[in-house]
């Protein structure tokens, strides 16, 4: 009887094993979007909290409520521990990264959905509430970003063809940065009351880029942002652009994509590209233009900082 309860035990572990492996390293196919990006990243506390808790009902020998703390605590460990082995194994995974954010998530299921299945002997009814209602309430917490998110697509896609004008900070999370230090600021907006300052840092590629874009650019004619260079001399930068497919191609060919060099004066003007010049910069195909999914502004090998003022970004 002992054995078969360990091969079951060891059956169970290695159902979780294959259920986190699907979840986590297979891609379904489905289409990135920012919410679902937020969704994705929110998923981990609800899985890892499974997780934690059916790693819980084999160390109790299959029995319900565990009552013993060491338990709790242990299944907490490897709960914890599944999850920075995940995000280790794909550091080897192409188009995947290491993200301490996932980690955080996972520690945060795995503790608030024990504490939730403990059974809390010995306290009052109204001292184990509190500590349930407690940890219910970070799980909230941890959802928000999904909300803020879906807020923000929501006002971009009212204000299109306006992509871009740092009027919010939840607005801030639709840009990346790269060698460059960016923060919304008062100085130089040309649209509302703020504009991307963006300190570019000595290096190889420094630049801003919008990771996330909504609406179809069929049908308008240029795509204009204004910029403020700080300084004496000029700058060359780069304006990239890139559709969906360029996106989900392994090469990422520079020929794929539309790259326009352009060199700011100092102090204010505004840029305006004209779209037929994107449509057909890709080699032996045309931009699909009802899904262009990034921008990025860069400069090439910088030997030193400069610093330039973004804003309004739109298309005409």
């Amino acid at each position: 009887m002992r054995i078969q309860g360990v091969i079951l035990k060891a059956g169970i572990l290695a159902v979780l094993l294959v259920v986190l492996s699907v979840l986590l390293f297979v891609d379904f196919g489905a289409e990135s979007s920012r919410v679902a990006d937020e969704v994705f990243n929110f998923g981990h506390l609800p899985l890892f909290g499974v997780t934690a808790l059916v790693i819980l009902w084999v160390l109790g020998g299959r029995t319900w409520p565990v009552r013993e703390r060491r338990k709790y605590a242990a299944a907490f460990a490897a709960a914890l521990g599944l999850g920075v082995v995940t995000e280790f194994i794909q550091l080897f995974m192409p188009g995947r990264y290491f993200e301490v954010q996932d980690i955080v998530y996972d520690a945060l299921g795995a503790f608030t959905f024990l504490v939730l299945a403990y059974p809390f002997s010995g306290l009052s009814r109204r001292s184990a509430l509190e500590w349930k209602a407690a940890c219910a309430g970070v799980i909230a917490i941890a959802a928000v970003p999904i909300a803020l998110a879906a807020l923000d697509v929501r006002r971009m896609e009212g204000e299109f063809p306006l992509l871009g004008s740092f009027e919010t900070r939840i607005e801030m999370d639709r840009w990346n940065t790269a060698e460059c230090r960016a923060g919304r600021a008062r100085e130089h907006a040309s649209h509302g009351e703020y504009a991307l300052k963006a300190r570019l840092a000595p290096g190889e590629f420094p630049g801003i880029s919008m990771k996330w874009l909504e609406g179809d650019w069929q049908g308008y004619e240029r795509l204009c942002f204004d910029a403020f260079l700080e300084g004496d001399s000029p700058l060359a930068v780069t304006v990239r652009v890139h559709d969906e497919i360029h996106g989900k191609s392994e090469l990422q060919s520079y020929s794929d994509r539309f790259n326009k060099l352009l060199v700011l004066q100092p102090g204010a003007q505004q840029i305006r590209i004209d779209l037929d010049e994107v449509k057909t910069a890709p080699q032996g195909r045309e931009m699909d233009m009802g899904r262009v999914r990034n921008i990025c502004v860069f400069a090439y090998r910088l030997g030193e900082e400069r610093v330039v003022w973004f804003d309004h970004f739109r298309l005409e």
